[in-house]
């Protein structure tokens, strides 16, 4: 009775939550989510102080936007090619705390955090350049109240761009890279535009600016431009003007930003020209910029100078098919052939914007300002060719683009089976077969979701059928290897192989979640390493229910799953779960506390009481602690954000865990409204709820005659109801591990059900 009252007291306030959210939330969509959820994941640590050298060395950065690695693969850039040989070449994910947009993008990069530009942040100008009738100079001091002196470039937009990103739930220094340049006492200067028709369109100078909206030097106005009617706008860089200003302050300058705005420009140009026009544009601008950056290498001392090359922003019709990863390439002082990787990813091949602006502090010792993500970029080790990175560029793609609509597809179909097969148990059970072959389904999709890109196919019809032809093929072979044996044995099946699929692919590198569809998207830059909530759930219930199951099929055998066989086999799961370097999620690991802890309690005392609850919440928050101070301890470069939130409470004050526990809490609430899994954790929890009292006394039968695969299902749901609170997306969690919970209680029920009565003879079939 204990039970069945925790039971509707759980689903009532759930139910309430869910109206009360759905009532007083508007989310607006699926980007929004992810750039919060990017966010709520605290990568930003002062995580390195290397030594300098007496010879720091100059940094140059060259920007060619609006450009994705196929653009420059295709045109023909003998310069890049050297550089790729001799230095390092990665994808950046693009994503910024507003749009999809120069401005934005170029905004987040300087900050080191995502945040929104103005209407205004394109407008650098030099304090002798004249906007609305009215020098920059001066225009600068009405908005500042302070005068910028000298060869000063200012950003007009700096006011507003403080004012839109003052709110958000976490630290935000808007010009940190220009901030920690001038603190050290290195001089930086922007040059180039992207200008077209009389529109000031300078990105460059948000990004290099300080946090008064300041670069010390460069050039940014029309004299780097040429006139040229045959190309867009009928101006170009003027590349001869471009290297003369770099040389005139080559000696007085540390940082050198330059931004190539020819590609920019061919962008901007694309409803005026024809397709073939607007490739051709494309591949000049970088041919021209190639050629510029051969004549920079030659003049670099590539033993102390470090060389970035990089688009901030990929093609409008790539960004329409999702292809929002853009080449960044590497060379100089402590850089290697191979691919670029940071400890933001720990995947070789993938950065993120935010690594750009540590890149260059790094290359002089400098740790990262407060609010800064990013993290040092370095040479993996690993190598690959040109052509296999865009094949693996194209693989991110798809896993982008399918991952929605097969989601969609299995939780439509997920929820319309379990109503049936509840519909069947109460009203139609002359189909009570048809319901266990369908709920069994059910169970055999997270399955093949996870097989699938081992059958990679490049389309989503291709991909959708795969995938259910390996769960029929999984059912099938299930349903013959098992049909000698209870059901609730074919339970445990699906739940023991799927657990044991997700441990050894974490051990073997995640290399199957990271393309799955119920694994985590990289370009979305959500998670990039370790397990991912949607999964996180499934090895919660299922490992509960495997584990519940095996030990009722032990004792009905005459042994039993001791203490000390249970110990070693949580012990896996919770070093899967929590290690820093494998599945790296906190709140998988406090759920897996609760869940086996209250598993093993039901064991030995039979019932679950607050005490027990008090003295396992003690223990999980001292293990997390020393888990946290574990990752702290390791090489910034092998972190997790288990230890970067260590640095980052070190660094700024206790306040930032209570910004990350905000972030995270908006962040459930949110997922609670918007996601597709709240309908499939609700309506399952809902489904146990019922069955606990309809058909009358069946529950109490099932527990008395299976408590221990009873003690499984109760012990994940509670590990279930933990990971709906403690994760920042808990009820993707909740959802997913609702799929090897709810079923395998439908399925015990129908086990017990007659065909064609509304009650049982329970004496029957209790003997």
């Amino acid at each position: 009775m204990k039970l069945k009252r925790l039971f509707i007291l759980v689903l009532l306030l759930l139910l309430s939550l869910h109206i009360l959210v759905s009532s007083s939330l508007d989310i607006t969509g699926l980007e929004s989510t992810q750039n919060t959820y990017m966010n709520s994941d605290p990568t930003s640590l002062n995580d390195f102080v290397m030594e300098s050298s007496a010879n720091q060395g100059k940094v140059f950065i060259v920007f060619i936007d609006r450009a994705v690695l196929s653009d420059f693969y295709n045109a023909n850039t003998p310069n890049l090619d050297l550089l790729i040989q001799q230095g390092g070449i990665g994808l950046m994910t693009t994503n910024t705390g507003g749009s999809r947009s120069q401005r934005d993008a170029y905004l987040t990069m300087g900050a080191g955090t995502r945040v929104s530009a103005s209407d205004k942040s394109p407008l650098g100008l030099h304090l002798d350049e004249i906007h609305q009738d009215i020098n920059a100079g001066d225009l600068y001091k009405q908005i500042t109240g302070k005068a910028a002196h000298g060869d000063a470039i200012v950003n007009l937009g700096i006011a507003q761009a403080i004012r839109n990103n003052k709110n958000r739930p976490y630290t935000v220094s808007i010009g940190a890279l220009g901030n920690a340049l001038k603190q050290r006492g290195l001089r930086s200067a922007v040059f180039g535009n992207s200008d077209t028709n009389g529109e000031y369109k300078r990105y460059l100078v948000s990004f290099m600016m300080d946090d008064e909206g300041i670069v010390p030097s460069g050039k940014v106005g029309g004299s780097v431009l040429m006139e040229d009617h045959s190309r867009p706008f009928g101006v170009r860089t003027d590349y001869s003007k471009m290297i003369k200003s770099i040389e005139d302050l080559w000696e007085s300058v540390d940082v050198f930003a330059i931004e190539l705005g020819d590609a920019s420009r061919a962008e901007d140009f694309r409803y005026e020209a024809t397709d073939d026009m607007n490739q051709w544009y494309k591949r000049v601008a970088i041919e021209e910029g190639d050629a510029f950056i051969g004549e920079l290498i030659q003049s670099m001392d590539l033993g102390q100078d470090l060389l970035v090359i990089a688009s901030t922003l990929g093609s409008a019709n790539d960004l329409a098919v999702n292809n929002r990863l853009t080449p960044v390439m590497i060379m100089g002082k402590g850089f290697s052939n191979g691919l670029l990787v940071s400890a933001s990813t720990k995947r070789p091949g993938i950065l993120t914007n935010l690594d750009i602006s540590t890149a260059i502090l790094s290359h002089y010792g400098i740790g990262r300002q407060g609010g800064q993500l990013g993290n040092r970029i370095h040479s993996s080790g690993e190598e690959m060719e040109v052509e296999e990175l865009l094949e693996y560029n194209g693989r991110l793609k798809e896993v982008n683009n399918q991952r929605a609509p097969l989601l969609r597809s299995y939780v439509t179909l997920l929820i319309i089976l379990l109503i049936a097969a509840l519909i069947c148990i109460f009203f139609l059970r002359k189909y009570l077969p048809y319901a266990e072959v369908f709920l069994q389904f059910i169970m055999a999709i997270p399955i093949s979701y996870l097989l699938l890109p081992i059958f990679h196919s490049s389309t989503l019809a291709g991909s959708l059928s795969l995938s259910w032809i390996l769960a029929l093929a999984i059912t099938a072979l299930l349903w013959i290897f098992t049909k000698e044996h209870s059901m609730m044995v074919k339970n445990g099946s699906y739940c023991i192989i799927i657990t044991i699929l997700l441990i050894v692919d974490q051990l073997t590198g995640a290399t199957l979640i990271a393309f799955s569809p119920l694994g985590y998207d990289i370009i979305s830059g959500a998670r990039f390493y370790g397990i991912g909530n949607e999964y996180m759930g499934v090895l919660l219930g299922a490992s509960c229910t495997g584990i519940g199951v095996v030990s009722q099929y032990l004792i009905e055998k005459g042994r039993s799953l001791t203490f000390l066989l249970l110990l070693p086999i949580f012990a896996l799961i919770l070093f899967v779960l929590a290690h820093p370097g494998i599945g790296a999620n906190v709140g998988g690991t406090i759920s897996a506390l609760m869940a086996f802890s209250s598993f093993m309690i039901l064991q030995w005392k039979d019932q679950i009481r607050l005490h027990h609850l008090v003295s396992i919440g003690i223990a999980t928050a001292a293990f997390l602690v020393i888990l946290f101070l574990f990752d702290s301890s390791r090489a910034v470069d092998s972190q997790s954000h288990m230890g970067q939130t260590v640095t980052l409470i070190r660094e700024n004050g206790i306040f930032e865990l209570v910004l990350i526990a905000k972030r995270k809490i908006e962040m459930n609430i949110k997922l609670f409204r918007y996601t597709i899994w709240t309908r499939v954790f609700l309506l399952s929890l809902f489904s146990m709820a019922i069955l606990l009292f309809r058909p009358v006394g069946i529950f109490c039968v099932i527990k008395e005659k299976r408590p221990l695969f009873i003690k499984g299902i109760v012990s994940g749901v509670i590990g279930c109801i933990t990971a709906l609170l403690v994760n920042d997306s808990g009820i993707v969690a909740a959802g997913t591990s609702m799929v090897y919970l709810a079923p395998p209680v439908l399925l015990a029920i129908i086990e017990y059900l007659p065909d064609r009565r509304n009650r049982l003879p329970w004496k029957k079939v209790a003997s």
